[in-house]
């Protein structure tokens, strides 16, 4: 009997972000239903160990220590790029230079790569792209969340074979009890980004308005620690809502069942609204990411581009959201039952390259 495979899930793990956390619970809740009889270990590299392995109890290593990463990369047989916007320049060109060099290190040990539910770019650095798309084209395996980033990968002259359509690994999870027949909840995930501010007002003023309509009770969900609490609060103390709620569940599991309690949400969180759409709540995307109208295009939802809001234009589209809800909910069921169906194909994919 051969040792369990070695597995070295790389992502933004450990770092205070409920949706980095919620992506890594997926996979590993997808490769345990999709592994039938076969041994595998999971590690993980992470911002902050003893964090990811308190979340997921999984043995982690430092991502930002040379010697760390050297020796997770030693230890494992395969690399996955674990799902979403890694190798992309919006945020800062250091995340992508990080994860193309992960990616030829662990090619240069002979390690298996894997990219696992990818959206991927925006990357304008021309060498970056480059050398992305050369490193991607010797993966096993690649899967993308959504036909735009599918479409930038095979222009980088990535084999198509190797190309695949998947869900968020969000999808994989299930929830640990009974989803709640009681929906009274209207939450709202924003995050700092350049413009926000000019918004935020009119953004919470609406939803306050929108929630007194639908007699729903407003929540402001702070997806990352710190950053996301100090909107959160600006925008509560304009809605008048209490800040009681501003910390951020326990955990992927904890989040999954608040989001089981959404009758309506509106975020600029790609996880909000992939959340939202899980549990079948209509919700409204403000798209301050190319990523976040492409997955409510794909979900079939409304959204709103940031540089675009006023108060008047998203509490209309709430309004015309909460009115329609049925209809929402019935597209958005069968949604997440293809976006299920993806997700462990993900899974028994994976567990297919890696046997060949």
């Amino acid at each position: 009997m051969g040792r369990p495979l070695r597995i070295l899930a790389a992502g933004y793990y450990g770092s205070g972000n409920a949706g980095d956390e919620i992506v890594l619970a997926g996979i590993l809740a997808s490769l345990e239903a999709a592994s039938a009889s076969t041994a595998w270990d999971l590690r993980a590299l992470s911002a902050s160990p003893v964090r990811t392995h308190q979340l997921h109890c999984v043995r982690s290593y430092a991502r930002f220590s040379p010697v760390a990463v050297l020796s997770a990369l030693m230890w494992c047989d395969c690399l996955i790029l674990g799902g979403g916007s890694l190798i992309q320049d919006a945020t800062s060109r250091r995340s992508a230079s990080y994860y193309v060099w992960l990616m030829r290190a662990a090619l240069s040990l002979r390690r298996k790569l894997f990219l696992w539910a990818q959206g991927f770019g925006p990357l304008r650095d021309a060498s970056l792209r480059a050398k992305a798309g050369r490193a991607i084209s010797r993966a096993a395996a690649v899967t993308l969340r959504d036909s735009k980033s599918l479409g930038e990968l095979a222009a980088l002259g990535v084999p198509e074979a190797l190309l695949s359509l998947t869900a968020d690994p969000a999808f994989s999870l299930q929830t640990s009890g009974q989803v709640s027949d009681t929906r009274d909840l209207f939450g709202v995930a924003l995050r700092e980004w350049p413009g926000i501010e000019a918004h935020e007002r009119d953004v919470a003023s609406a939803c306050a308005a929108a929630a007194t309509r639908s007699s729903l009770r407003l929540m402001f969900v702070p997806f990352q620690q710190p950053q996301d609490v100090v909107i959160s609060d600006r925008a509560s103390s304009v809605a008048r809502v209490s800040t009681s709620d501003l910390n951020v569940p326990e955990g992927p599991a904890a989040m999954v069942e608040l989001f089981d309690r959404m009758a309506m949400v509106c975020g600029m969180r790609l996880h909000s609204l992939i959340l939202a759409a899980r549990s079948h709540a209509p919700f409204l995307g403000i798209a301050y990411d190319p990523k976040v109208r492409r997955f409510c295009q794909a979900a079939g939802m409304p959204w709103l581009e940031l540089d675009g809001l006023t108060e008047d234009n998203i509490f209309s589209s709430l309004s015309t959201l909460w009115d329609h809800r049925l209809q929402h909910k019935s597209a958005l069921e069968s949604f997440t039952r293809e976006q299920k169906r993806l997700s462990l194909e993900t899974a028994q994919l994976f567990w297919s390259v890696m046997s060949g």
